[in-house]
C-alpha cells in the first residue's frame, strides 16, 4: 500500500519546471470487490497500457499522494480562474468522466507539471492545449457526454516531474507525447481493471525512489546557499 505523503522544501530560487508545453496536443474504496464488468480481454492485449484503463489504479495512487484538488470540472473560464490568486504549483493529472453513468469511472488522458502556478498552466491549456480541445470537441471522436476535470497535487517541481516521468513511463496518456506514444483522438473506454491488477506494471522499490529525490533535493539546497 502507497502511504507516502511528499513535503519536500526548497529555497526560494527554486528551479522552473514546465510540461511539455510546445506539444500542447477520496480515498479509494478499501473494498476492492466492486464490479468493473468483464475482465480486460486478449483482444485489449496491444493496448493493455492505456492509462484509462488504468484509472482506477491512478485515481488510487493520486489518493495516497494526497492531492490538494481532485474532480474539479476544468472547461469553463469560470472553472480555470477558480485557481485565480493562488501560487500553488506541481502535478497535475485531467481525465474524462460521464457523470450521467451509474458507475462513476475517471479516465485519466494527461498529466502534466508546472513550475509555474496551475491557474496560468491551465489558461495555456484552455488557449492551446488540453481545455481547449475538449471544449472544442475535438477530442474525444469517439464517445460523447464526457467531462473534463483535473486533479492537483501542489509540490516543488523536482518531485513533480519525478512523478510526472513514473506515470508516463508506466501508461500512455492519449494526449501527452513528451515520454510517451503518439497522441490519440479516441478515449479508450474499455473495462478497467481493478487497482490490484495493476500492481505488477507499478512494482517500485519507492524507499529507494523517494530516497533519491531527498539526496537531490538537499544537495540542490546546499549548492545554492
Amino acid at each position: 500500500t502507497l502511504l507516502y505523503t511528499i513535503k519536500f522544501e526548497t529555497p526560494d530560487n527554486h528551479m522552473d519546471i514546465d510540461d511539455h508545453s510546445e506539444d500542447y496536443p477520496e480515498d479509494y474504496p478499501e473494498d476492492y470487490s466492486e464490479d468493473y464488468s468483464e475482465d480486460y480481454s486478449e483482444d485489449h492485449s496491444e493496448d493493455r497500457l492505456h492509462s484509462e484503463c488504468y484509472g482506477p489504479f491512478i485515481a488510487y495512487f493520486l489518493k495516497k499522494l494526497h492531492p490538494s484538488l481532485s474532480d474539479k470540472e476544468m472547461l469553463s473560464k469560470k472553472d480555470i480562474d477558480g485557481f485565480k490568486g493562488s501560487m500553488a504549483k506541481g502535478l497535475y493529472v485531467f481525465y474524462m468522466m460521464n457523470d450521467t453513468e451509474p458507475e462513476l469511472k475517471r479516465y485519466p488522458i494527461y498529466v502534466g507539471v508546472t513550475g509555474r502556478s496551475f491557474h496560468e498552466r491551465f489558461r495555456d491549456h484552455a488557449q492551446r492545449g488540453v481545455i481547449r480541445k475538449v471544449r472544442e470537441g475535438s477530442y474525444p471522436e469517439n464517445v460523447t457526454d464526457y467531462k473534463l476535470y483535473v486533479w492537483t497535487l501542489e509540490t516543488t517541481p523536482i518531485v513533480a516531474k519525478y512523478l510526472e516521468s513514473v506515470f508516463l513511463m508506466s501508461w500512455d496518456f492519449p494526449l501527452n507525447i513528451g515520454e510517451n506514444e503518439e497522441e490519440r483522438t479516441d478515449l479508450d473506454t474499455s473495462p478497467q481493471l481493478k487497482p490490484e491488477d495493476n500492481k505488477y506494471n507499478f512494482d517500485f522499490n519507492w524507499d529507494k525512489y523517494f530516497e533519491e529525490i531527498r539526496n537531490v533535493n538537499n544537495q540542490y539546497k546546499n549548492e545554492v546557499r
